[in-house]
């Protein structure tokens, strides 16, 4: 995924997220807009463990979706909310600014607000744009799609999205040991378990004790990481963990370091 970051919802820390809810995704039943004609009727997006339905935006607002996609070779999609024409006007803009090789990790753009309610239970594949426990947006790797979910403003969409295509583009961009030389120059250290003497221990001398390693050296375990090890802030083998950086670990883009670029993305684009 981030975030990081803005402080708006995603994934974010070199990329962070937030936000939370209840248990199971359904199916999102998008039967208020059966009246609305679209091209293609409903299209059934899978994404590892939930299916989302998604409708072509109204008639009315055809043209900008359509100006988005020939631009841009993405297309942007109702779910069980339909985007506004200031939203699509924001997208469109937003992703204007953004190189063009960057948006190669993304097909889609989804107005969804089910998912918003739903992640806690997302699967490891997403992930989610969140501030103060609420979620703004989601990045669904495997489908290479943006999720916007309801906003407090207009103005948070250029950062949702932002923050979202931070995501998809150490996903899809960036080779794992650039990603890792990333969050190592951006604060975040890998340390290691090791006996040692602890003095004024009665009943034994000898403890496990967490050491970080120079930059230098973390830099040297980078293979024994890789994408997975590294949301779960550890090594493939349990051998070394990661360290968000001391000053910074309670801030929202410190979760992992995916966030942490996720929110360096949208803070710099």
């Amino acid at each position: 995924m981030v975030s990081p970051v803005s402080r708006y919802g995603s994934s974010f820390n070199a990329g962070w997220n937030v936000t939370s809810s209840t248990n199971g995704l359904d199916s999102l039943n998008i039967n208020k807009f059966n009246t609305v004609h679209t091209r293609p009727q409903n299209v059934e997006q899978e994404a590892k463990g939930f299916s989302v339905q998604v409708h072509n935006v109204p008639e009315a607002l055809q043209w900008i979706s359509k100006k988005i996609e020939k631009k841009f070779n993405l297309k942007v999609y109702n779910s069980d909310i339909p985007f506004n024409e200031e939203e699509l006007r924001v997208i469109y803009h937003t992703l204007s600014s953004l190189p063009m090789e960057d948006l190669k990790g993304v097909k889609s753009i989804v107005k969804n607000r089910s998912l918003q309610l739903n992640l806690e239970e997302a699967p490891s594949g997403v992930f989610a744009k969140k501030h103060k426990n609420r979620a703004y947006g989601a990045y669904d790797e495997a489908n290479k799609r943006i999720f916007l979910f309801e906003t407090d403003s207009p103005d948070q969409v250029a950062t949702v999205i932002k923050h979202e295509v931070g995501h998809a583009y150490h996903s899809n961009n960036m080779s794992f040991r650039d990603f890792f030389l990333f969050a190592l120059r951006s604060g975040w250290d890998v340390a290691s378990h090791e006996q040692r003497y602890i003095p004024g221990n009665e009943f034994y001398n000898i403890g496990m004790v967490k050491v970080n390693l120079t930059k230098e050296e973390a830099l040297e375990t980078c293979s024994y990481f890789d994408w997975k090890s590294v949301k779960e802030l550890h090594d493939k083998y349990n051998k070394y963990v990661l360290v968000p950086p001391k000053d910074k670990k309670e801030l929202y883009a410190f979760k992992n370091p995916f966030e942490t670029f996720a929110v360096f993305y949208e803070k710099t684009h």
